[in-house]
């Protein structure tokens, strides 16, 4: 398993990084003013609404737009310090990720219900529902990650040093 969980944990850490940016200038426009945001970021949501037609986006019914403030407030700070402490191999990232991976995949519980139950039909359902599920399936891949990781999250190899402690 120890092959398979350091690949892993080099897709968690790609998907941390990756989600600073989507987060900071994407996903934030859902609570935060149009002014605050450069012409490109502004036109890459109109053109996620545009081809997805995203209606929780598009809407913002409070519920979301209190998860929106959740990703922003709670989820950004924790992308830096989940990238670093997989990168480094920090085993005191084990209960945060844990948490992340179950914080995420509950809020993407009513998410996806809302997309798959909803009765209107002016959104790609296929392609959202598609760009969602990532979002659920990595955050419990790394809760899974963390609950069976067994007494040490990194291992580690012959000739390899124990993992730096802060």
């Amino acid at each position: 398993m120890g092959s398979l969980a350091a690949k892993f944990d080099v897709v968690a850490i790609i998907f941390f990084i990756i989600h600073i940016p989507i987060t900071l200038f994407l996903d934030s426009q859902a609570v935060f003013p149009a002014k605050w945001y450069p012409a490109w970021a502004i036109e890459a949501e109109e053109g996620y609404l545009k081809d997805y037609g995203d209606p929780l986006m598009r809407h913002m019914p409070p519920w979301f737009a209190a998860l929106c403030w959740i990703e922003i407030f709670v989820q950004l700070p924790f992308f830096f310090v989940a990238a670093y402490g997989f990168w480094t191999k920090q085993e005191w990232i084990r209960t945060p990720a844990m948490l992340y991976g179950v914080n995420v995949t509950s809020t993407m519980v009513p998410i996806l219900a809302e997309l798959i139950l909803s009765p209107a039909t002016d959104f790609n359902r296929p392609a959202l529902l598609s760009f969602y599920v990532p979002f659920m399936i990595l955050p419990l891949a790394v809760a899974v990650r963390c609950l069976t990781a067994g007494p040490r999250m990194f291992p580690a190899t012959h000739g390899q040093a124990h993992s730096h402690q802060l």
